[in-house]
């Protein structure tokens, strides 16, 4: 989950700077999957045009890394 990780600690930090409550991948399920995906635009992945392409790619797989882990938690949430 090293990569769902990232992005939930990138999201939860964000939310305390704004006053707001951490996200926790299982009891805010749905939220935080709708957080992530709108960080798997490509204007986001590339930085718009700013990272290389292996830095893009790079966070392509990690991107892609957390919805599959999102996938997996889904599976045991929808159970």
């Amino acid at each position: 989950m090293k990569a769902l990780t990232h992005y939930i600690d990138h999201i939860n930090l964000r939310r305390a700077m704004l006053g707001r409550a951490p996200l926790d991948a299982y009891a805010d399920y749905a939220e935080l999957r709708a957080e992530i995906e709108a960080l798997g635009s490509p204007e986001i992945l590339a930085g718009d045009g700013e990272y290389t392409r292996k830095e893009t790619e790079d966070r392509t797989n990690d991107w892609i890394d957390a919805i599959q882990e999102l996938n997996r938690i889904e599976a045991e949430v929808t159970a």
